[in-house]
């Protein structure tokens, strides 16, 4: 008997959708467009409810709230950069220049330490080729320039593709209602099936991954301003550089707060040694003391209430398996699965308009509703 691969298909509708779906996925994140492409979205998702909220209360076109918006939040971004930038290119400099010195300074002290606790030498020993450059790093202290000019390179890459984003959710802002419209049509085209299996697991994800990822923002924005305020506090130097690696580190549950403190424990004990360093290390868990007992509850809430253990063994696996964005999205796609797919529970969205999947929750929670 021939094999009718329409029949095939037909027989294996849902399998085949998912298939392609994720194939597309894996397309966008293999050509570098996964971050342009979540950018656009998490923009999209933090605007449109501003957006409505002012179009519904003023009565002035929704066009033009769109534009004050997006030109407000450019100003903000391009004023940051301005600013920002130099301040945090000389700052880094200045670290990358200083780290031989730092990690030399920290040697040293280990090695008093070893000789005051002669017990301890043999873990002390381990410890100090770990802090060596080319360990910590990757390259040795000559090619540590070329590092600081391919880091440079990257961040000037984030950049551009960040703005980018910022322009391609801004076109879908300004036609939003029409693009919603033409989604929805969809299931009453050939393509029916696809909507019919796709739209409401997708509307949900992109809810949750959403909702998470914003409330990830605010408690690294709160992160970041607590530890800026220690680190003046301290006199740790450089607090720009400091403050702007805690947050983009705290984007990344549990593990962030682990790679963010490596360099300021390393620049406190280059600025007046191991009992500066020692009251940084204080200052840190003060810090991350406020995030777990006062904003994850409040902010976060039952969403992403998981257990510490779970969260690295998440990190760890999106990691092998994604990258960098395995590590930012690994949480709530786990979270996600496990309530939705597994559970079967609803996600239900706090206010009316937080999703950019439907200008009002009946669109974002009901994809498959006859309007």
């Amino acid at each position: 008997m021939a094999f009718d691969i329409a029949q095939f298909f037909r027989t294996n509708k849902t399998p085949a959708i998912w298939a392609a779906f994720f194939g597309l996925v894996w397309l966008a994140n293999f050509y570098g467009l996964f971050g342009l492409v979540f950018i656009t979205y998490i923009l999209c998702f933090l605007f449109n409810g501003p957006i409505e909220t002012l179009a519904a209360r003023t009565r002035l076109p929704r066009t033009l709230w769109a534009a004050v918006i997006y030109l407000v939040f450019l100003a903000v971004v391009l004023s940051l950069l301005s600013s920002v930038l130099p301040k945090l290119g000389s700052e880094s400099t200045s670290f990358l220049k200083k780290l031989p010195d730092t990690l030399e300074t920290l040697r040293r002290h280990l090695d008093q330490w070893a000789w005051l606790a002669p017990d301890m030498a043999a873990p002390i020993s381990k410890v100090k080729d770990y802090l060596a450059l080319e360990a910590l790093v990757g390259v040795k202290a000559e090619t540590l320039f070329t590092l600081a000019v391919n880091s440079f390179n990257q961040i000037t890459n984030y950049v551009s593709t960040f703005l980018l984003g910022t322009l391609f959710s801004f076109l879908i802002m300004l036609d939003f209602p029409n693009l919603r419209a033409k989604t929805i049509a969809l299931r009453d085209s050939r393509l029916r099936d696809i909507y019919d299996v796709t739209a409401r697991s997708v509307v949900r994800f992109a809810i949750v991954v959403g909702m998470g990822f914003r409330a990830q923002m605010m408690i690294a924005a709160v992160n970041t301003l607590l530890t800026a305020v220690g680190l003046y506090i301290l006199g740790i130097e450089p607090v720009m550089l400091l403050s702007t690696v805690v947050f983009f580190c705290g984007l990344i549950p549990v593990l962030g707060t682990f790679i963010s403190s490596a360099p300021i424990v390393l620049v406190a004990v280059n600025t007046t040694g191991p009992s500066h360093a020692l009251w940084a290390i204080v200052m840190i868990i003060i810090v991350h003391t406020i995030e777990t007992y006062v904003l994850n509850p409040r902010i976060v809430a039952a969403m992403f209430k998981i257990s510490p253990l779970i969260t690295l063994m998440i990190l760890y696996v999106g990691h092998k398996l994604f990258g960098l964005w395995g590590m930012v999205l690994g949480v709530p796609i786990s979270v996600f699965v496990y309530r939705h797919v597994i559970l079967g529970t609803e996600f239900q969205l706090s206010r009316p308009r937080e999703s950019v999947a439907g200008g009002h929750t009946r669109g974002a929670a009901s994809p498959d509703r006859k309007d």
